[in-house]
């Protein structure tokens, strides 16, 4: 989504941390710093830099997107979702922003409310969640009176609507 002439800008793993974090306090951005350390290990965030810089040496990220992806990640944290949940969401997330796809995240930033929609599918068998699957929309294609078919996956066994308004004013806010 970037344009060629655009700087890229490049945040460390605490101006992530303090950028998402739900509690501003010292042990609240502790605890995201913590995540976003895991997620990086764990190959869900994207680094510039190597993922292992050594001491002193800060990993660094693309600003867009990989702050909105964590601000999501973040907030899937708090239904308990796992990595396994999480690296498919990340990894379409990253692909979408890549092929310029994603326009709900410029949505988010109006007064027109965005979504995304994190749905899986359950195993019937042993009841766990696969298949995490992504989706977005927005207020307009939510109230449209077009005929079309819903802009979210009904048919998911589970699924988590994330405001992206909110979300990104959180973030934008600090």
């Amino acid at each position: 989504m970037d344009d060629e002439d655009e700087p890229v800008s490049f945040l460390t793993v605490k101006d992530i941390a303090t950028k998402i974090a739900f509690e501003r306090s010292e042990s609240g951005i502790s605890r995201a710093l913590r995540q976003v350390r895991h997620w990086t290990e764990s190959g869900l965030l994207r680094t510039k830099s190597k993922k292992r810089t050594g001491k002193g040496i800060p990993r660094l990220y693309e600003e867009e997107p990989t702050l909105y992806v964590a601000a999501i990640l973040y907030e899937l944290v708090r239904y308990r979702a796992t990595v396994l949940i999480l690296k498919p969401v990340a990894d379409e997330l990253y692909e979408q922003w890549n092929e310029g796809s994603l326009p709900h995240f410029a949505t988010a930033l109006t007064d027109i409310n965005s979504y995304l929609q994190v749905s899986w599918a359950e195993d019937p068998e042993t009841g766990a969640f696969h298949d995490a699957r992504i989706a977005t929309f927005d207020d307009l294609e939510l109230n449209s009176d077009n005929g079309t078919a819903a802009p979210f996956d009904a048919t998911a066994s589970s699924s988590v609507l994330i405001n992206m308004s909110r979300v990104l004013d959180r973030i934008l806010r600090n």
